[in-house]
């Protein structure tokens, strides 16, 4: 009996993913990991998940900005919002704003306006006084208490036969000294501080005692330039200096409470810290009194301000456990100590914050988040590092972020124009993608994170929170708000079968999923790096099944899967069977060639 051929079954292997790993844009990436996906989400891992559905809080017409304190606040064109009502009386520049919290004040910058949460009243940080030209000023020596001293002797030499408590103002050095006689002693004993008033018509009406100011206009020198408040009525202030005799004049007096121009500002302390780029400067606010940068007594409570001598703008500023932090793309300055006298700047080479990504910089699980020029860092007090090596080498800028939980979230955008909004699980380490969302601003209130939506306008809620008020729960808009509707979803795993050399079959593909209603999925499948998908659609109608994909197999070297669809779905495994599929077709012919290769010498 002849023999007839013996075929030998290819061998089979059985795998079953059950823990997802997330977004991973390199070259090779796990079987658990996934290349690209839309709106997915680590909430439920080891199960991957779609995201939570959004909340749409309300529509702005020309959103300006978003903060949070006991409510939210956000600008809108030249109005501000606060609980979802508009303060009256207050119009602000139509600009992106800066917003600070600091006790019971949110600060408004540019405009340097505060709104005063407790009894919602608001006014402006800097304040000025201009006496018109018709305005009397007199300008007098006094007593601290602003009561008059008796009329002093003027000269550069003692006067004959004082009497106790007799007044001379020494003028034989360049700066004169008031000195009153004492008979016990029978000296001429220095007065060492005094004080001059100077009265006009509502000059002390915007300022209160220690207020620093600069006054300019007087016919006296010394009275002007930078000067504290010792004392203030509506009609007068004093100011610590001397003066030989009493002056009058008329008008062309001004007196203003000035705060510097600033890039970023934050809370720290009890002070609010702010940094120029145009002076390179840092400063920081009175203790607590935000609308005085210019109160140096040699106390406490003292403003400050420093230069700093690195190079380039700033770029960003944030807190982290009692130190102030300003950044250069190329440096960072931490600022520490508790009181002016200790203060002190201490500057760190590193990667700082990427020009543009101020917004990115959020504190989450004890580490400070950001976007630097070429990557996403964590910062815990030493030195920055990486956290976005699995973001690949995609060129992002313009980051803005947002912490919720254990998450850190950003929006950004790529070279080709694309914005994205990536979420980092700082417990998991897991990045996800959710969609191209380009925000303008992120914020935390009441475990919730909201932003505004640059393309719509519309502030969102990543989680689907429609109020943040504490009593009845209202929305804000009954009309534009309410909940998100269903999305479309993907995921698309990286080159499957890169780990065998030989050709081979994907001939099972079996998913164990859950959706929040029947639905259908599409099931969709590369081979060998070709550009068209081929794909399978699945009716799901039952929640929490197994189904099985109807694939074809086919002989391939590597392959990829994407799984779309457009409600709600939890992936509990991926199993595949791989059967190998003998040589590989696609050998190119070897050439064996005796000599030199060309280009490697050999002469003519």
């Amino acid at each position: 009996m002849p023999e007839l051929p013996f075929l030998y079954e290819l061998p089979a292997s059985s795998e079953m993913i059950t823990q997802f790993g997330g977004y991973n844009h390199n070259p090779r990436i796990a079987d658990n990991e996934f290349d690209d996906m839309s709106n997915m989400s680590s909430s439920s891992f080891p199960i991957l998940s779609t995201r939570n559905k959004r909340g749409v809080l309300t529509v702005l017409n020309k959103p300006n900005g978003i903060a949070a304190k006991s409510n939210l606040f956000w600008v809108e064109g030249t109005r501000l919002y606060y609980n979802g009502t508009l303060v009256t009386g207050l119009t602000l520049t139509d600009s992106p704003k800066q917003m600070v919290s600091m006790g019971a004040y949110l600060l408004i910058w540019p405009d340097k306006v505060y709104f005063n949460t407790a009894d919602s009243t608001f006014g402006n940080l800097e304040a000025e006084i201009t006496i018109a030209k018709n305005g009397d000023v007199v300008c007098t020596l006094v007593k601290p208490d602003g009561s008059a001293y008796g009329t002093p002797t003027v000269s550069d030499t003692e006067p004959d036969d004082p009497a106790n408590g007799d007044l001379w103002i020494d003028t034989r050095e360049e700066k004169h000294v008031l000195k009153q006689y004492s008979e016990a002693t029978s000296a001429w004993v220095p007065i060492p501080t005094t004080y001059v008033k100077i009265a006009a018509e509502n000059i002390g009406a915007l300022f209160e005692q220690y207020d620093g100011v600069k006054i300019s206009g007087l016919g006296i020198e010394a009275l002007n330039g930078d000067h504290i408040l010792y004392g203030v009525g509506n009609d007068y202030i004093i100011v610590q200096a001397i003066i030989d005799e009493m002056h009058e004049q008329t008008g062309g007096v001004k007196v203003s409470r000035e705060v510097p121009d600033m890039d970023f500002l934050v809370e720290c302390n009890n002070r609010v810290w702010g940094c120029s780029s145009s002076k390179n400067e840092i400063y920081a606010c009175k203790l607590g009194d935000p609308k005085n940068w210019n109160v140096f007594m040699g106390v406490a409570t003292d403003s400050y301000a420093v230069n700093v001598g690195t190079d380039g703008n700033f770029t960003g500023a944030a807190t982290y456990y009692g130190q102030v932090l300003f950044f250069k793309e190329d440096y960072l300055h931490k600022i520490t100590g508790n009181v002016p006298a200790n203060f002190q700047v201490t500057t760190v080479p590193c990667r700082g914050v990427e020009r543009g990504s101020e917004k990115s910089l959020v504190l989450v699980n004890e580490r400070l988040f950001y976007k630097a020029r070429t990557a996403i860092c964590a910062y815990d007090g030493a030195l920055p590092v990486t956290v976005s090596e699995k973001l690949g080498d995609v060129k992002y800028t313009g980051g803005v972020g947002g912490g919720l939980r254990n998450k850190y979230y950003i929006s950004m955008k790529d070279t080709a124009g694309a914005w994205h909004m990536f979420v980092f699980d700082t417990a998991l380490g897991l990045w996800h993608r959710e969609d191209n969302t380009h925000a303008l601003a992120m914020v935390t209130h009441e475990g919730e994170l909201f932003y505004i939506d640059a393309d719509t306008k519309k502030i969102m809620s990543v989680n689907g929170r429609l109020s943040v008020h504490q009593g009845d729960k209202k929305q804000y808009d009954n009309v534009n708000g309410g909940p998100e509707d269903n999305f479309q979803w993907y995921v698309e795993t990286g080159d499957w079968g890169m780990g065998l050399p030989e050709e081979k079959y994907f001939s099972k593909i079996m998913l164990r999923l859950d959706v929040d209603e029947p639905t259908m999925i599409t099931v969709g499948f590369k081979y060998d790096s070709n550009q068209s998908w081929s794909n399978r659609q699945i009716v799901v109608n039952t929640p929490k099944r197994t189904v099985k994909v109807p694939i074809i197999p086919q002989r391939c070297d590597h392959m990829r899967m994407k799984i779309s669809g457009n409600v709600g779905c939890r992936i509990y495994s991926i199993s595949r069977v791989i059967a190998g599929g003998g040589d590989g077709r696609y050998e190119a012919p070897v050439q064996i060639v005796d000599g030199p290769v060309d280009g490697e010498g050999g002469g003519d």
